[in-house]
């Protein structure tokens, strides 16, 4: 059940539109090692998408996560769920504080 729940945000992260598709190869476990550099071009270019994507979110927020108006709530993910992609991406939102 977990593993849906991430194929559907992930899915979600990655639209373009109103709708979004499901690419197959999420659907099948994938032995993917940890290093970005040393993954295929596509996971690279998935990943640096999803971090594009993020930042986007966390720009648009003013660096905050939760709430009505935060991060989590743009991209349509649970908080939680962020803050593990933050984490995972390395990515500083306190860079996109103000003040």
């Amino acid at each position: 059940m977990r593993e849906l729940q991430n194929v559907i945000e992930r899915a979600v992260i990655l639209c373009d539109g109103e709708t979004f598709a499901v690419d197959d190869t999420w659907l099948t476990p994938v032995v993917a090692p940890h290093s970005v550099a040393t993954r295929s071009p596509l996971v690279a270019n998935l990943v640096e998408h999803e971090r594009e994507v993020i930042e986007h979110a966390l720009r648009e927020a003013e660096g905050v996560i939760g709430g009505p108006a935060g991060a989590a709530a743009k991209l349509g993910i649970p908080r939680q769920t962020l803050e593990s992609k933050i984490k995972k991406l390395g990515i500083k939102r306190h860079r996109f504080k103000t003040s």
